[in-house]
């Protein structure tokens, strides 16, 4: 008779089954995500690329940075996915919404910021070529 700690397996011998996790640590300090890839002919070390893909949709009005922009600004497509991709820092914290505004034209106020909704992130880490023709 075998007891709920144990499994057979087909043929072969009586394996004991663990009755706890393995709950792996909390890593509560941050560290940046820098990573080199490789080094120049001249020594200079080559980093790693950080880039997001942001998905997000225009839910309101926006208030362009630049008044002549407004009207390119209000063609922007409204209650839809959109996507913006940006280069990432990855020794700072990134500020979406500010990152989404920003590279619209938009100004950087919490009007604006209440008519962004961010959907998803993703992101892309790559390493570049050291002579890039």
């Amino acid at each position: 008779m075998l007891n709920s700690r144990s499994l057979v397996l087909a043929g072969f011998a009586v394996l004991p089954l663990m009755a706890q996790a393995a709950v792996p640590p909390v890593d509560a300090i941050g560290r940046p995500a820098v990573v080199v890839c490789g080094v120049t002919p001249a020594g200079v070390p080559i980093r790693t690329a950080h880039m997001d893909k942001i998905i997000f949709q225009i839910v309101g009005d926006l208030r362009a940075q630049v008044q002549a922009d407004q009207p390119v600004l209000d063609a922007v497509p409204r209650k839809t996915d959109l996507d913006i991709k940006v280069i990432d820092n990855p020794q700072t914290v990134a500020d979406l919404e500010g990152k989404v505004l920003t590279f619209l034209g938009a100004l950087d106020i919490a009007q604006n910021r209440e008519n962004i909704i961010i959907s998803d992130v993703e992101y892309a880490v790559i390493c570049p070529r050291a002579n890039m023709d």
